[in-house]
């Protein structure tokens, strides 16, 4: 497939066209900040997370994100945290720098938490790997790379509790327009408005297993819905396996393991169902968090 054909179809160089442009993240309820920023704080010891995604393996231009994240406190009623994340698809690049802040209100059966986050981006266009179809089209320059810095922010709302959570959140607020190769109209990138509710139930078993289930729904304006059905069940806080449906679009399994109190590794695959499973192999996600727990936790056990 050539690289213009992923252009139109995945980013959208048209005012007319939203497409999906934040990252797809198949092990949303490990990384919640990344799509609300209410959840920073929401954690009971700061946690560092890498995160890497392979998406639609074997598909010429397929999305790969890294991400590094940082949760934590400050105060016991506020948080403060951000992420950094590398996206690239096919020609294009998104560079996100992101800083959030939470305030967590207490009532007597649960806690809610407002956040904002303050976001700098860098949008990029590799022209070395662009082909142009109509070379009449000044929307983009073959061979010619551009790039633009944009601000933006977004808002957020956590409910939770040591037995639900329900959250909702809008990301790029502000809907900045990226203009590359100095271009009028043709060639602006809007960042779309994306919407997240997400809301889940734990469930204890004689306290040695714990059955979480939970949705993600997600939409922008101009743009098919998404919503994931999730189940999740964990064993002693130590090991734990899940799966999720991802309405036409995939099924994915997940696992992961902690070892000693502070490490922890987890890894999902995703199964395509939609038409183009007959063009990859799947994605890949794996995620490395580190707990910072106080000095007076930290056992001598491997797990």
């Amino acid at each position: 497939m050539k690289i213009y054909i992923l252009i139109l179809i995945i980013l959208g160089l048209t005012i007319t066209v939203n497409a999906q442009q934040l990252p797809q993240i198949s092990q949303r309820t490990t990384d919640v900040m990344v799509y609300n920023p209410a959840y920073v704080g929401a954690t009971e010891n700061p946690e560092i997370i890498l995160h890497h995604r392979s998406q639609w393996v074997g598909f010429t231009g397929a999305p790969t994100t890294q991400l590094l994240s940082y949760n934590g406190k400050v105060k016991g009623n506020m948080g403060l945290g951000g992420y950094i994340v590398n996206d690239i698809t096919g020609p294009s690049r998104r560079i996100t720098f992101n800083a959030n802040y939470a305030y967590h209100l207490e009532f007597d059966n649960f806690k809610l938490s407002l956040g904002i986050a303050a976001t700098v981006m860098q949008y990029g266009l590799d022209g070395n790997n662009i082909t142009i179809k109509d070379q009449t089209d000044v929307s983009v320059q073959q061979g010619v790379s551009d790039r633009a810095w944009k601000p933006d922010a977004s808002f957020g709302v956590y409910l939770y509790s040591e037995k639900y959570f329900v959250g909702l959140s809008v990301m790029q607020l502000i809907g900045s327009k990226v203009k590359l190769y100095n271009s009028n109209f043709e060639g602006e990138i809007p960042l779309a408005n994306h919407f997240y509710i997400i809301s889940g139930y734990h469930i204890d078993f004689e306290d040695e297993l714990i059955f979480t289930p939970s949705f993600l729904f997600n939409t922008t304006i101009g743009s098919p819905s998404q919503i994931d059905f999730n189940c999740k069940l964990d064993y002693l806080n130590k090991v734990f396996g899940g799966i999720t449906f991802r309405y036409n679009d995939a099924v994915v399994l997940m696992g992961g393991i902690k070892i000693k109190e502070q490490f922890s590794i987890a890894y999902s695959y995703d199964i395509v169902t939609s038409n183009l499973r007959k063009y990859n192999s799947g994605s890949h996600e794996i995620i490395l968090s580190f707990t910072i727990l106080p000095a007076e936790n930290y056992g001598n056990s491997l797990l």
